[in-house]
């Protein structure tokens, strides 16, 4: 009864606020981030930035007809066409009941707002559940080599954050939670694509995101991360014991994610995104939002401690 609730206010909120879309020129005005979640040789074959192409997905997001953005940009007939047919070939569009549509993950300022209302319920459970079990994710920690220098402390933004919810287990969602290893296919590619609005200093939403390399970085602030130097390394032994961690966790994550299907279902149509993309595109953006939310409760649960310029850096040894 809480829950049904807690929905029905947040959907009264949502009706009044997603009501309020941008105008053009408050568009062309903003900053946006272009992401994608891929594998391998996985990635646009095109700048989805030339021609402000970003910005004409952004529109359509926001229901501003083809012609108000062609006759502010001023592109000819034949330029809106290529443009089109191109967004239409690369499945970054598509027509829908004769009306063009974006067909990959966008979210705005206002956008952002209602995910993160709607994750509350989801990653106030997800939050609890690790609670529940930091007792046991302690003591696996204490089996690395890592433990026996440096503390749990020290790692547990790394560990509760992206090693049971992220990088380590972000595949997993897709595979066990979703059903499918399958990512969107876009001219020969398969890969979930966003376009997100810059609201802050840090990265789009402030969501906690895993960049991998020679030297790797977790957070949320990654561009301004320094990649020389670090005093985190995560050796072949230690990097499978945190395989396991994420191992452990999945079921109880899984359940949690799979009793709020429904739920998540209904936020996908009230959000407006069902008549524009899948629901799995969907999800594994609003996923995101939900474990940056969780990890925040954990923040404030002082369960882990992010450093203050938002990064981890490590190195891992594969």
């Amino acid at each position: 009864m809480k829950n049904k609730l807690l929905i029905a206010a947040l959907f009264l909120i949502t009706n009044i606020l997603y009501s309020q879309n941008y105008s053009l020129d408050q568009i062309l005005n903003k900053k946006f981030q272009i992401s994608l979640i891929s594998r391998g040789d996985n990635f646009p074959d095109f700048g989805v930035k030339k021609d402000s192409l970003h910005f004409f997905l952004i529109s359509l997001h926001n229901e501003i007809p083809v012609k108000e953005f062609q006759h502010r940009v001023q592109f000819s007939d034949e330029k809106m066409e290529e443009i089109v047919t191109l967004l239409i070939t690369k499945n970054w569009a598509h027509k829908i009941n004769g009306v063009l549509k974006p067909s990959v993950f966008i979210a705005t300022e206002k956008d952002g707002e209602n995910l993160y209302k709607f994750a509350e319920p989801i990653s106030t459970q997800v939050s609890k559940e690790i609670k529940k079990q930091i007792k046991t994710i302690k003591k696996e920690f204490n089996k690395t080599d890592i433990s026996k220098t440096q503390s749990f402390d020290e790692w547990s933004f790394l560990i509760l954050s992206n090693v049971l919810l992220d990088n380590w287990q972000i595949f997993n969602v897709e595979n066990e939670f979703l059903g499918t290893s399958a990512r969107p296919l876009r001219h020969g590619k398969n890969y979930y694509a966003s376009i997100i609005e810059l609201t802050g200093e840090r990265e789009g939403f402030n969501i906690y995101g895993n960049q991998f390399g020679e030297i790797s970085v977790y957070g949320n602030n990654r561009r301004f991360a320094n990649l020389r130097e670090t005093d985190y390394f995560v050796n072949k032994k230690d990097n499978e014991i945190f395989g396991e961690i994420a191992k452990n966790f999945l079921p109880k994550l899984i359940k949690i994610l799979s009793k709020n299907k429904a739920y998540s279902k209904e936020v996908y149509q009230k959000l407006g995104y069902a008549d524009k993309i899948t629901f799995e595109e969907f999800y594994m953006w609003w996923y995101h939002f939900i474990y940056t939310q969780a990890t925040d409760k954990m923040k404030d649960q002082k369960l882990l401690t992010i450093p203050k310029d938002g990064n981890f850096v490590y190195g891992i040894e594969m």
